[in-house]
């Protein structure tokens, strides 16, 4: 984007300090931490205003710093489709200027426009309707679950889960223009719940390896627990015609807009490698898919969580190296052999 700052474009254009400063506002899935972006504010509307200057002086300083703060990040949220986040830190950041003597900020007109237009009453009513189907769908997903788990997906039938429902056929098909469609809308489902949990792990304030370490031990039984889940995510394509919905690990990341944000914001011993984020996220994920797949085709005679620490091992260490891990999560085969003799 023209114009933008220098601190936007260091580290080859990867915009690490962008991305460390926007994560720390949010959690993973976007929650605007109102009382974090404030107190930041406050300290860098003060710095940005001088200390040495008369009050107009100071005053104009921090409204042009502001201009360009407010562009930058404004324009950034509304990118990533997250308006109502835009327009509550707007507002916060409106409010704090104010308290502080701050009288202009000048704003791009289309920019302006465009927080406006997230804030009106119809934008509101939108969002609201929106709530409102997702709850009416409910009792259809459930229906649906049952059925599909019990019968199959190709005994499966609308009219079966209609009467389970008690939703008359009619309005299933309201919702739901086929049987192929019903299926892509249960298993967002999962996802909602896989990138709620996502969310909760990536959002604790605690160590960066920590959290990697939570998030694949959560995925690995989640794939034991919900081995139908998963078979039906994996082979969703088989389902689908082409063009059809977003597949399983790109909702993860389009449902987690801050997902990199906050890696990076909580990256602060640099204990991770500046890599690309995107690649080594779907190559984890990759590689778990593999240990998944060797496992269904040994007839799931084990617990899969006992793959838990080999993956540990080739992703953490792999990635980190054992020196910044501090830990060693699977034997190496050396150490099979001491044990041994």
């Amino acid at each position: 984007m023209a114009g933008k700052r220098i601190i936007l474009e260091k580290s080859g254009g990867r915009r690490i300090s962008f991305y460390a400063e926007v994560g720390s506002y949010f959690t993973a899935e976007g929650d605007f931490h109102e009382a974090a972006f404030r107190s930041s504010l406050k300290d860098r509307l003060a710095k940005a205003g001088g200390e040495d200057q008369s009050d107009g002086a100071r005053l104009d300083a921090q409204g042009k710093w502001l201009f360009l703060y407010l562009r930058d990040i404004l324009t950034y949220l509304l990118e990533k489709d997250m308006a109502p986040a835009a327009v509550r830190l707007f507002a916060a950041a409106m409010d704090e200027a104010g308290k502080m003597g701050v009288a202009t900020v000048v704003l791009p007109p289309k920019l302006l426009g465009d927080i406006l237009q997230s804030a009106s009453p119809a934008a509101s009513e939108r969002q609201q309707h929106r709530r409102s189907a997702d709850e009416k769908r409910r009792m259809i997903y459930c229906a649906a679950l049952k059925i599909f788990s019990e019968e199959g997906y190709h005994q499966a039938t609308m009219e079966k889960i209609a009467a389970l429902s008690g939703v008359a056929k009619g309005t299933v098909y309201t919702y739901f223009k086929s049987k192929e469609d019903l299926l892509d809308q249960l298993l967002e489902e999962y996802y909602q719940e896989i990138v709620e949990k996502i969310s909760a792990i990536c959002s604790q304030e605690t160590d960066i390896l920590q959290q990697i370490r939570e998030l694949i031990v959560f995925w690995v039984r989640f794939i034991e627990t919900n081995p139908l889940v998963y078979r039906l995510i994996q082979s969703e394509a088989i389902f689908q015609r082409p063009g059809g919905k977003t597949m399983f690990y790109d909702y993860i990341v389009s449902h987690l807009p801050m997902l990199k944000e906050r890696i990076v914001a909580l990256n602060r011993e640099h204990r991770l490698k500046t890599t690309s984020f995107y690649s080594t996220f779907y190559g984890a994920l990759g590689f778990i898919d593999g240990v998944a797949q060797r496992w269904f085709r040994c007839q799931m005679d084990y617990p899969l969580t006992h793959e838990i620490p080999v993956i540990l091992e080739v992703l953490l260490n792999g990635f980190v190296g054992e020196q910044s891990s501090k830990a060693r999560y699977f034997p190496s085969p050396e150490s099979f052999h001491e044990d041994r003799s």
